[in-house]
């Protein structure tokens, strides 16, 4: 191959580097944007995600606040169950003096009229015993009516307090309801939508990842195209000036031939040598052959 047909393959491998580093400088160019892009979804994702804990941390106090109402309606229940025992076997108990009339203020009446005629008249033992017996009657009586009315009492007692704690219960149910209608729009809706744009966010910042990863091959590819394509380039050059050394020392070579060949001439004829002349002879060692 001549040095001509050289120099046209070392530009067109020159040609081929710089459309090379065109490519490169694009392809760099791209990898650049994806690398920003995915930055920049992920610093989004990164505020979203603080957003999403301010919203978690805001559930939890919510739940919190529901968990303590239950426990608290839990335990009303629970009184609530034992009043009503309690009130079943008071109502049970109540039952067994369901004869028994509620006078205890016209029966001690009459105990204390009783109590006075013994204690200030003189009787005889027949009015004496029947009085006796009539009074341990009336004091029977006046202790089963005493416990009817206590049980009475107890129950119009039991009553409030069951008709309250129901009052309580369905207050602490109502507001285990609010919390939870509050939370929806404030909290459980908007943190289903943020999970819903962050997965999307992910999803778009694997994209540019992947397109990352996809460009950043081909420029690898292309580099090591690069570096094989400056060392041929440098092969080719140095493969040119080898042969430009040695065509100019072919070229000086027969320069310096021809003079000899002058020279000898001029000798021969008897002419005036010129000092390159003679100076060519005197190196060959052909002057004093000559001579």
């Amino acid at each position: 191959m001549s040095v001509t047909e050289l120099e046209n393959k070392l530009h067109e491998l020159r040609e081929k580097l710089r459309r090379l580093n065109l490519e490169i400088s694009e392809k760099q160019s791209e990898i650049d944007q994806y690398v920003s892009k995915r930055d920049s979804i992920h610093l989004e994702i990164k505020n979203l995600s603080e957003e999403l804990k301010k919203l978690n941390r805001q559930r939890d106090e919510y739940q919190t606040r529901i968990d303590k109402l239950r426990e608290q309606l839990e335990e009303k229940k629970k009184i609530l169950e034992e009043k009503r025992a309690l009130y079943f076997e008071t109502k049970q108990e109540l039952k067994t003096l369901k004869n028994i009339r509620e006078n205890i203020e016209e029966i001690e009446e009459r105990l204390k009229k009783l109590d006075w005629t013994l204690q200030t008249k003189p009787l005889p033992k027949d009015d004496e015993k029947r009085i006796c017996n009539e009074v341990e009657k009336l004091q029977s009586e006046l202790q089963s009516a005493r416990k009817k009315r206590e049980y009475n009492s107890k129950l119009q007692e039991l009553d409030i307090e069951i008709k309250n704690l129901k009052e309580e219960i369905q207050k602490i149910r109502e507001e285990i309801g609010k919390s939870k209608e509050e939370m929806l729009p404030k909290i459980l809706e908007p943190k289903t939508l943020l999970k819903e744009k962050i997965k999307m966010l992910k999803e778009k910042a694997d994209q540019c990842h992947n397109k990352y990863l996809e460009v950043k091959s081909k420029l690898q590819m292309l580099e090591a195209e690069k570096i094989l394509l400056t060392s041929q380039i440098i092969d080719l050059q140095n493969t040119i000036k080898k042969y430009r050394e040695e065509e100019n020392s072919k070229k000086v070579l027969e320069l310096k031939e021809k003079l000899k060949h002058q020279a000898k001439a001029k000798l021969i004829s008897g002419k005036k040598l010129s000092f390159e002349e003679l100076k060519i002879l005197i190196e060959d060692d052909e002057w004093h052959s000559l001579a």
